[in-house]
């Protein structure tokens, strides 16, 4: 910059706004961390489940997975209300509502088994669903591939299937 106040009044819209972003009253800063483990009625620890936590009043819901020994933790969220879920294939949804308020906060969950067939059904993923079906006879086969053709291409795979049963 050629000009000392072309300089000074780019350096004034910086600090503006650095002020106004970082100084404005009520806004939502992070501030808790929500941490956790993941394990089945059994004991044993579930790892690959998805954890998801959503603020009250909010549209945005942030998810984090458990690592291999069952563990979660999620980015500093703000303070607030929240409704926090776990869900793993095989097992229900575990559900908590909580206020954060700490710096840091524990929810271990107990996941209890889908007792229903077909409800364990529903939630597969629809590509897993697709390969389990059968395709020993060349009957079984034209429908396997009559869906994953006809219904996957605009759709996932899930879609189809999830109105089959």
């Amino acid at each position: 910059m050629k000009n000392p106040c072309h300089f000074a009044s780019a350096i004034l819209i910086v600090l503006v706004s650095l002020i106004t972003t970082t100084f404005v009253p009520g806004s939502a800063f992070a501030d808790s961390l929500v941490i956790g483990t993941i394990t089945s009625v059994a004991g044993e620890k579930v790892s690959g489940a998805t954890v998801s936590a959503k603020r009250e009043g909010s549209t945005i819901t942030t998810s984090v997975f458990t690592d291999e020994t069952g563990n979660y933790y999620f980015p500093p969220l703000p303070n607030g209300k929240y409704q926090i879920w776990a869900q793993a294939l095989t097992y229900q949804t575990a559900n908590a509502k909580s206020e954060l308020k700490e710096k840091s906060t524990r929810y271990d969950f107990v996941m209890q088994p889908m007792k229903n067939q077909e409800d364990w059904i529903r939630q597969l993923p629809g590509d897993e669903f697709l390969a389990a079906l059968p395709g020993e006879t060349p009957e079984d086969y034209r429908m396997k591939t009559q869906v994953r053709k006809n219904c996957t291409g605009c759709h996932s795979a899930s879609y189809p299937l999830q109105h089959r049963f």
